[in-house]
């Protein structure tokens, strides 16, 4: 046969089998084109389709309505949003129908491509066309973006198939010496489709990476040497090659997720099995029939695939591939099952914060491997088991074909007896037990009555959507800043889509700045009671509106006491008479920098500072915060420190002691205020100093644990209502002093030892505590400690006599990156806040009548952007910029050059042989070492 004819031979068997997996896809899930977009979380990317379609067909920057601002850009992977809306234009339907068409097509063209690697790499059409309505057929494939609408997630799994087509391709050619043009395009090819798949999907990049590092079972034992190049080797060389060209999207998404970091600490490294999806082993093996309305019973096999699939381990002996998917399967089944078995992967830094995701490329590859088993069993076994007989019998030729192709008719007849006799396992019986779901699965008695093709909203959609309007018109007048949670989910998905305006939250918390704080929040504004917090935290994050779950419907009163009006009942909404607003400017304003880290780690002690000035301590009118970069103190220089008001050290660290303290001298002495910590055992460096540094009111620090019996003197009184000093059995430690230094005042007072005080120094204040007062006052439970604290900071930190009150600003966006602040004219230093979440990105300047100027921004109160400017002149506007960093543009080109690379290899390896740049110099000596050669008649 010519290559023409194989080539339409091919193009046929291709068509018949694409008609195959549509018919059976359809009658699985036709329900997708009718009933609107599937699955719960369907709102939230159906806001992001509409966002996406606003600047359509590039891709929006900032989102400043989820989270106090956001960039999904750099930290959501929104290509198949971006997708949906190109199929809404190119079908004419809407964005909704985009999205239906996308979700319908993900589980028929990953068939397909089943089909095809069993076609072209196996040579087994009638196996492939087995193995891919076997696959429609187990429900595993279907449950996570049917039911639980994990749209971005799941849209990648269709360019799963072609990447393991490819590296099928690029594995045998290897094994053969093949070093030409199939070897390298296959190769290419691969690293291209793993790192467009990460792109689309990133929680399903392990999947592709995992089928390759399995590839090294596909050795024959005559080669089984050569697992360790495989796996040493070749197979690093395309892991690297995937991460390089993957560093367009990489490098955005882990500056975004470095920052976040810096902002909070990150779940750990320790063992946490609840972090882990569970999925039961008896759901898996199908071992008793679907439960209707029982999500967890959809994470199965269909019995039509798993039975058939032991048939197929006959062939793990003398097939490759049969070996890699066997692996692929089992690992995939035991990891869901086994959770234990995660327990190493924890000690990667940063695993446990994405383990619940860690199951999802095990069930892509399980939910391939055990209908390839399958197939294989059903058709590849029966076919080696009859040919070693007819060679024992010795049939003539003819007699040899008619007896394979009775054969095959044969077990295409057990393949159709296999799925009508399970099509109907579910409890209560009467629908399919096959596909998405089961819930208004097709009826087995409306099997031939399917509705004709189309995309639509009908079914349940009308209705899906009113309940969506009737959300919507929770506010008349949309907030700019709700606070809400996931306890009212529809409006946390879609908030700005169905009402207008933005909330704190966001339903994906990826992409929030610091959860610990957004958790302080949450908790605060919904859960706990009381208004003094709630008040605060409104008053700094420009809160207006508050959405109670029926849960939180309890916190009314709080609201209705704090003055705000109830807007709606069904769900219970109030919103706040007199907002904030979403900017800030303060004349000769107090920003107050903390300096300082906890046991662990830096961000936590940020967060415990705002966490307690929020409940009253030091308001939002007195100050606002300021996360210190670094811990150690040296790190600032003079001119940094002298950009703030005041200092809080707390847990701080220092390279250099008496550089330390000489710095804080003359900042104090300049006019500066200073909180110093020194109580805090092991953390704060001068716990036990012995002479203390002269800034400090008091003359030495020794550690000691305090009589938790003897009398608490509260400014010069005694007061039995102060907190306890005990700890455990014994009494407190505190870093203390038998008195405080002449012209010091002396604040606490604990038998005969002196732990907090304060002074005047130079034009600058200074307060001391070694009792680590701010802990010490969180877990005491005594108001007049919480009082006495209050009084303290508002004695250091209260704004000085020139300072103005703080005016209300307006943001003004100009598209989804550009912010302006019209400013009150100052003759003298003035802050400016805008209370948008700062990141790598963002710039500010300050455009006057006579010209413009970078402002520096750090990150202020709940890391939103602060700018300290020397004056304003009249009519002055601050303009904020988002767009990409450097470090984004160098990512893009490091791609870019990789790609171009790549295919000069694959394409014209004569000319890549004769770069001389260091780089290809070094990719040529990769390729020498790992026996990538070709010959100089190739290419």
């Amino acid at each position: 046969m010519t290559r023409g004819l194989r080539a339409a031979w091919g193009g046929a068997r291709l068509l018949v089998a694409a008609a195959i997996v549509g018919v059976v896809a359809y009658a699985l899930s036709w329900q997708i084109l009718l009933g609107g977009m599937a699955g719960s979380e369907a709102p939230f990317h159906l806001h992001l389709i509409d966002w996406v379609a606003t600047t359509f067909p590039n891709l929006p920057q900032w989102y400043p309505w989820d989270g106090m601002g956001v960039s999904y850009r750099d930290a959501y992977p929104l290509a198949s949003h971006w997708l949906a809306v190109a199929v809404s234009r190119a079908l004419s339907v809407s964005l909704e129908g985009g999205a239906q068409v996308v979700q319908f097509s993900l589980m028929p063209l990953t068939a397909l491509g089943l089909y095809i690697f069993f076609d072209w790499r196996m040579k087994r059409p009638l196996a492939g066309a087995a193995a891919a309505v076997l696959f429609l057929l187990s429900p595993i494939g279907w449950v996570e973006w049917t039911h639980f609408g994990l749209y971005a997630s799941w849209v990648g799994m269709a360019l799963f198939m072609p990447c393991l087509i490819a590296i099928d391709t690029f594995f045998f050619a290897w094994l053969a010496g093949d070093r030409g043009r199939t070897f390298r395009v296959a190769g290419v090819g691969f690293v291209v489709l793993a790192t467009a798949l990460g792109v689309v999907s990133p929680h399903l990049l392990a999947a592709p990476v995992v089928a390759a590092f399995a590839y090294a079972l596909a050795l024959p034992r005559a080669s089984a040497k050569r697992a360790w190049r495989w796996l040493f080797v070749v197979f690093p060389v395309l892991c690297a090659g995937i991460v390089l060209l993957s560093a367009f999207w990489l490098g955005a998404e882990l500056q975004y997720l470095a920052v976040v970091r810096s902002h909070w600490a990150g779940a750990g490294t320790n063992f946490d099995i609840n972090r882990l999806t569970p999925i039961d082993l008896g759901a898996l093996l199908s071992l008793h029939p679907i439960q209707d309305g029982n999500l967890g019973d959809l994470y199965s096999f269909t019995p039509a695939a798993l039975l058939p699939g032991v048939l197929g381990l006959a062939l793990i002996v003398s097939d490759g591939r049969t070996r890699v998917l066997f692996a692929l399967s089992l690992v995939g089944i035991a990891l869901m099952a086994f959770r234990e078995l995660y327990r190493p992967f924890f000690a990667i830094p940063g695993f446990s914060e994405f383990a619940v995701v860690a199951h999802r490329p095990l069930l892509l590859i399980a939910s391939v491997g055990v209908p390839s088993l399958a197939a294989l069993g059903l058709f590849e076994v029966p076919r080696v088991v009859a040919s070693l007989a007819t060679r024992r019998i010795k049939l003539p030729g003819p007699a040899r074909l008619g007896f394979a192709a009775v054969m095959q008719i044969l077990m295409v007849v057990v393949l159709v007896a296999d799925v009508y006799a399970f099509s109907g396992r579910v409890d209560p019986g009467g629908h399919l037990a096959y596909g998405p779901s089961v819930y208004g699965a097709t009826r087995l008695s409306d099997i031939t009555r399917l509705p004709p093709l189309q995309v639509a909203c009908a079914l349940g959609c009308p209705k899906n959507h009113q309940a969506l309007a009737t959300l919507g018109s929770t506010f008349t007048d949309p907030p700019q800043r709700a606070e809400l949670n996931s306890g009212v989910a529809q409006l946390d998905m879609a908030f700005h889509t169905l009402v207008g305006g933005g909330i704190t939250h966001s339903y994906n918390d990826q992409v929030i700045p610091s959860r610990e704080l957004a958790s302080w929040l949450e908790q605060s504004m919904l859960v706990d009671s009381g208004t003094a917090t709630k008040t605060e935290l409104a008053t700094a994050l420009g809160v207006d509106a508050v959405v109670l779950s029926p849960a939180q419907a309890s916190r009314s009163a709080d609201y209705a006491q704090m003055g705000w009006q109830q807007v709606s009942s069904n769900p219970v909404a109030f919103q706040n008479p007199d907002p904030s607003g979403l900017a800030a400017q303060w004349p000769s304003g107090n920003a107050v920098l903390v300096v300082g880290e906890t046991q662990a780690n830096v961000p936590a002690l940020y967060n415990f500072v705002f966490e307690r000035a929020t409940t009253g301590l030091l308001p939002f009118a007195s100050a606002w915060l300021v996360r210190g970069a670094s811990p150690h103190i040296d790190d600032y220089s003079d001119a940094d420190l002298s950009r703030y008001a005041g200092v809080i050290l707390l847990g701080y660290q220092y390279h250099d002691q008496a550089t330390a303290w000489s710095r804080l001298d003359r900042y104090v002495s300049a006019g500066g205020h200073l909180f110093v910590e020194t109580g805090w055992q092991y953390v704060d460096p001068d716990w036990d100093a012995g002479a203390a540094p002269p800034v400090l009111p008091v003359a030495t620090l020794r550690w000691s644990a305090l009589d938790p019996t003897a009398p608490v003197q509260v400014d010069g009184a005694a007061d039995a209502q102060f907190g306890a000093f005990t700890y455990g059995s014994g009494g407190w430690g505190a870093s203390s002093a038998p008195s405080a230094r002449q012209g010091a005042t002396e604040l606490v007072r604990v038998g005969d030892r002196v732990v907090a005080a304060r002074w005047d120094v130079g034009r600058g204040r200074v307060l001391w505590s070694g009792m680590n007062l701010m802990a010490h006052d969180a877990t005491s439970g005594s108001a007049d400690e919480d009082r006495f604290l209050a009084d303290q900071l508002g004695w250091l930190f209260s704004p000085a006599g020139a300072a103005s009150s703080q005016v209300s600003l307006q943001p003004s966006w100009n598209g989804s990156d550009q912010a302006s602040l019209a400013l009150e004219p100052s003759a003298g230093p003035s802050l400016v806040l805008f209370k948008e979440s700062l990141f790598p990105g963002w710039t500010a300047r300050l455009i006057t009548p006579s010209g413009s100027s970078r402002v520096d921004l750090v990150g202020s109160e709940m890391d939103f952007m602060l700018a300290n400017l020397g004056s304003v002149p009249p009519g002055s506007t601050l303009v904020f910029t988002y767009g990409p960093t450097t470090a984004v543009y160098l990512s893009w080109a490091l791609s870019v050059l990789t790609l171009v690379m790549m295919s000069t290899w694959a394409l014209r390896p004569r000319w890549f042989g004769r770069m001389s740049s260091p780089g290809a110099s070094l990719l040529a000596g990769i390729r020498a070492r790992a026996r990538f050669d070709w010959n100089e008649d190739e290419g």
